[in-house]
């Protein structure tokens, strides 16, 4: 299944209708290098090598544990990664770090709102593991509209991530605004310095 990216097709607040449902996002099966890159694009304390890591593990011993495959220490951070961390924190597998899922959620409320869209709020729940292998469903549902107290035109939507074991791993919900027609409110133009939005 394709991704659908809305981009610089405006989406407006008054073609939204309430029970509409967002193109899904569909991410796996989640890979090692999917989730070693996502560690290391974030720049995470624990992603760090050699005399670095070294130094961190003298200061902070249960920062780290002593692999018995390669006899090199490695962060307790691993569990992402690495099957022997995963085992010894007491999971089967290792599993996608809770801030990874919130960004695929993200993905799929800012590819459906697009380029014009402001994403005021987001919210999700970590329910279970998404383990190396799994493959998640992200939807969307459009549960309510508003103008806010800003006279921004808002959008309600409740989010989930069903793994191929039927599971809701991520139930979550967010707050989109719109460009509005009726309104004449562009959410982003309002957003950027007076120099630029004149541009």
């Amino acid at each position: 299944m394709s991704e659908e990216v809305r981009g610089d097709r405006v989406r407006h607040w008054e073609d939204v209708q309430i029970g509409e449902e967002l193109p899904p996002v569909i991410k796996g099966p989640l890979g090692l290098t999917d989730e070693i890159a996502f560690c290391a694009g974030c720049g995470s304390y624990y992603f760090v090598a050699h005399r670095a890591a070294l130094s961190g593990y003298r200061r902070h011993p249960a920062w780290s544990f002593r692999d018995p495959d390669c006899h090199s220490l490695e962060p307790m951070f691993a569990v992402h990664y690495n099957l022997r961390a995963a085992l010894a924190t007491g999971v089967p597998y290792p599993y996608a770090w809770g801030r990874q899922l919130q960004c695929w959620q993200i993905n799929l409320l800012t590819n459906w709102m697009g380029d014009e869209g402001w994403l005021k709020t987001c919210y999700c729940e970590y329910r279970r593991f998404v383990y190396l292998s799994d493959v998640v469903w992200l939807r969307g549902k459009v549960t309510g509209k508003s103008i806010d107290d800003h006279n921004e035109y808002c959008v309600d939507i409740e989010t989930s991530g069903f793994n191929q074991r039927g599971e809701n791993t991520m139930p979550g919900r967010a707050v989109v605004i719109l460009p509005s027609r009726e309104g004449n409110t562009w959410p982003i133009a309002e957003r950027l310095p007076k120099e630029k939005a004149s541009l």
